[in-house]
């Protein structure tokens, strides 16, 4: 007779992933407001938790603080949280100008962290030899056990799938031959994924907010615009793979047109070569004499700083070209905003500075609402910094997902 049902190894788990998820979104909690928030008995927390002590997964932080207006007899509550360092992991990231590796411990805490510049010269084998290298050394130079290190976690942007040989296959992307080639140097588990969504992962705030698990969209510009959603803590099945699809969204009706999207795309106005591209229409002599001052009369010098510095000079035409490029961002923002209810909108290798973004978001007020404009932020991630969306998929995977078990 076939035997239906579930485990004694997958309950387990799956109430110590459970825990782990609260304890996450929560931060420091009691055993007693554990079993209310999952609905099962003090004492069955109290037998998993005490486990999970033992093992050094959990730890007992001391007594929670006294409300005095709610001041009960009896003894306090002791509150439990993750140990941070029972476990460490691995990420790397590949985007289209940089390889960034770094060691981190639960909470994201860097420990060691290295990067390498690639250009169109360097080759799938280049890459992939540092990542071998930079987390041998990291193994190494930490002084950690390998059964402390979860894995590596390794985010890959769309536009370098092609160059690493990343291709689909039944309609999920397909990292095996990577993940075989990067093996043969590493004696521990990889895991791999589409750097925009790790990125977003890394970025996200588990924490609840007045009880509630906020939306978040992640915006990321490099040679592609792409687009991930972090939706109740997860990210968007929708977004996981096909990431680049924002591209197809319409920001300028009957704008620009570009060959397999609609006219007005994201790809059509908002790309990189687009936006540079419409730069290098008003740019001249006579037309910017402030921009090809700075610049020295060479397209190539065309960036962000240099045209925001010709724009502060009161270069007219550069300021109209900007707060069009702001207007077409706008639309963009303020629908996946409402139409994923994201509360939060992080913008990912934008380059802006402080003064460039306060700008940016005076003239989205312009046009949207001040509260759509406020749910506007710039990641905190940076090149080098990248790699924690790899991390955050090698803790997700072999930490959380498996309740802390080895």
């Amino acid at each position: 007779m076939e035997k239906r049902g579930i485990s004694k190894l997958d309950l387990k788990r799956r109430n110590r992933m459970q825990i782990l998820r609260i304890i996450r979104e929560y931060g420091p909690i009691s055993r007693v407001d554990v079993a209310s928030a999952l609905e099962i008995t003090r004492a069955a927390v109290t037998i998993i938790t005490n486990e999970m002590i033992e093992e050094g997964v959990l730890v007992e932080i001391g007594e929670a603080p006294v409300n005095a207006e709610k001041l009960q007899k009896g003894r306090r509550k002791i509150l439990i949280d993750i140990n941070i360092n029972s476990r460490f992991a691995l990420g790397a990231t590949v985007d289209e100008k940089e390889v960034s590796i770094g060691l981190t411990n639960l909470n994201s805490e860097i420990l060691d962290k290295s990067s390498m510049i690639i250009d169109e010269r360097t080759t799938s084998k280049d890459i992939i030899n540092y990542i071998i290298k930079s987390c041998n050394t990291m193994i190494e130079n930490s002084a950690l056990t390998k059964d402390k290190i979860l894995g590596l976690g390794v985010g890959i942007v769309p536009s370098m799938w092609g160059k690493l040989k990343i291709f689909f296959k039944d309609g999920e992307l397909d990292f095996t031959g990577f993940i075989e080639k990067l093996s043969s140097g590493l004696d521990i588990d990889i895991h791999c994924g589409n750097a925009v969504g790790l990125m977003a992962l890394a970025s996200n705030d588990f924490r609840t907010k007045a009880g509630y698990q906020t939306n978040m969209a992640f915006l990321h510009n490099g040679n592609q615009v792409n687009l991930a959603i972090v939706n109740k803590n997860e990210l968007s099945s929708d977004y996981i793979s096909y990431t680049s699809m924002i591209e197809k969204f319409i920001v300028c009706p009957n704008g620009r047109a570009y060959e397999g999207y609609p006219n007005g795309s994201v790809k059509a106005e908002l790309s990189r070569v687009a936006l540079h591209s419409a730069v290098c229409e008003i740019y001249s002599k006579d037309k910017t004499p402030i921009l090809y001052d700075i610049t020295e009369g060479d397209k190539n010098k065309i960036n962000i700083d240099n045209v925001f510095m010709a724009l502060m000079r009161g270069e007219e035409p550069v300021k109209n070209l900007v707060d069009d490029i702001i207007a077409k961002y706008t639309v963009l923002i303020n629908n996946i905003a409402i139409s994923h209810f994201a509360k939060k909108i992080v913008l990912h290798n934008f380059k802006l500075n402080e003064k460039q973004f306060d700008y940016v978001k005076r003239e989205m007020i312009h046009l949207v609402s001040e509260e759509i404009a406020d749910r506007v932020v710039l990641s905190k991630l940076d090149g080098k910094n990248n790699f924690l969306g790899g991390c955050a998929l090698i803790i997700q995977n072999n930490f959380y997902t498996k309740g802390g078990m080895h």
